[in-house]
């Protein structure tokens, strides 16, 4: 899944929080262009069977995120779907 927020800054800040508490790979990437609505933004790559965790740990640290995308593979494209 990728979990969309504002920055660098907050991106790194969330991909620590979330590795250190659940011990699974938080990718920090640039937002893909099929959902980024413009402007700057940065996205953490993280595994969807960990959304609760993730959602639960971005309002305990009080994370800006944005939005929550599943990401799939099709026909060799990745796709992604709003899951907020």
């Amino acid at each position: 899944m990728l979990i969309t927020v504002g920055s660098i800054t907050t991106a790194s800040r969330l991909s620590r929080i979330l590795e250190q508490n659940t011990g699974q790979p938080a990718e920090v990437v640039h937002t893909p262009a099929a959902v980024n609505k413009g402007g700057c933004s940065y996205s953490v790559r993280f595994p969807e069977q960990h959304i609760k965790s993730a959602r639960e740990l971005i309002l305990k640290y009080k994370v800006p995120a944005r939005k929550f995308y599943s990401e799939n593979m099709s026909e060799g494209k990745r796709e992604y779907h709003d899951i907020s």
